[in-house]
């Protein structure tokens, strides 16, 4: 399957070429999930074949032919009719977090206290996942900075991305912005390495992209910010206002437990600086096929100031037809800002 110069996609069921697939549709939706490619095979005959489980390799091969797989996965279903096959496959975080994933139960008497994430995605793949094979590769893992411990984290008939994602830092040491952790699948052309990366600096030098550059449409929506916070911290009554409520109250929520009102009411200042002023933004593009989710690109528009400048890829999809590739980007706007707020909280 060709569809022009700019774009030649081929697809591997193992070692296997497979030329009629008549679409492939990657989603990545972000907020550390899996990532699935969808793929519709005209050959209705290859449901003889045995599928579940069988290893899919995608290269992308868009404006020059891909060096490492777009996207290396699993078949996890098919659906076979008299016309065709659709597959779904999922990335390796499948073994982390699907039907392939063992729950965990972490109790005082069997735990990973002492252990960082990292070690401790290091030892459930290296004994349950990578047990008879490799399938996730650990050569890319990289501790967070600072190393986080699990000492004293608990839980009940959990996935191990559900520990990951419960336990994954948020970068606040910056005045000017602040930075989550994202975990990410990168191949090297032999295996999917996993590893938990900080997202990219908003100050970074990015793709600019602008509607004669990259552009094909743009939508955008924007809500009313959280903006006050009201909760019971140990019989104490915990408020935080941010800003002068010029367009009145939001009410925001708070996640996890807090020792402290202070505790409690810095991290409401964090949640509202990081949800100010974001616009829900997508846009469908003709470059920045292979950026990741976490980096940083610049939105040049002189039609749209309100959302002109440095935004975060939250999410990210590609659609390939015989026709047409498409890829749509799922944007976050963080205003850097930050160190004003410190003086009006």
């Amino acid at each position: 399957m060709s569809l022009n110069t700019f774009s030649n996609p081929r697809l591997f069921l193992g070692k296997t070429e497979l030329i009629d697939f008549d679409s492939v549709n990657y989603n990545n939706s972000g907020n550390n999930t899996i990532s699935t490619l969808t793929i519709s095979l005209t050959n209705p005959e290859r449901d003889m074949l045995p599928l579940l489980s069988q290893e899919i390799v995608f290269y992308l091969n868009y404006g020059s032919a891909d060096t490492v797989p777009f996207f290396r996965g699993y078949i996890k279903e098919y659906t076979p009719t008299d016309k065709k096959i659709t597959l779904i496959v999922h990335d390796v975080l499948t073994f982390l977090a699907g039907k392939e994933s063992p729950p965990i139960t972490i109790t005082d008497n069997s735990n990973y206290d002492g252990f960082t994430i990292t070690q401790m995605i290091q030892d459930f793949v290296e004994n349950t996942v990578n047990k008879n094979k490799t399938i996730i590769g650990l050569d890319m893992l990289t501790e967070t900075s600072p190393p986080v411990s699990l000492t004293g984290y608990r839980g009940k008939n959990i996935t191990p991305l559900k520990a990951i994602k419960d336990n994954i830092p948020i970068d606040k040491s910056s005045e000017t912005q602040v930075r989550g952790y994202k975990i990410v699948v990168r191949d090297d052309g032999e295996k999917s390495n996993i590893n938990i990366i900080k997202e990219q600096d908003i100050d970074s030098t990015g793709i600019t992209f602008s509607l004669n550059d990259g552009i094909r449409k743009l939508n955008y929506r924007r809500r009313q910010s959280p903006n006050y916070f009201q909760m019971e911290v140990n019989d104490s009554e915990m408020i935080y206002q941010h800003h002068t409520l010029p367009t009145g109250i939001t009410m925001g929520k708070l996640q996890g437990k807090f020792d402290y009102t202070d505790e409690a009411r810095q991290e409401a200042f964090y949640t509202s600086v990081q949800e100010d002023g974001k616009s829900e933004i997508s846009i469908d593009v003709t470059k920045g096929h292979y950026l990741e989710i976490g980096n940083t690109i610049n939105l040049s528009l002189r039609e749209y100031p309100e959302i002109t400048g440095k935004h975060r890829i939250v999410a990210k999809k590609i659609n390939i037809t015989k026709t047409a590739i498409t890829c749509l980007l799922t944007l976050s706007k963080d205003k850097i800002t930050l160190g004003d707020y410190f003086n009006n909280s």
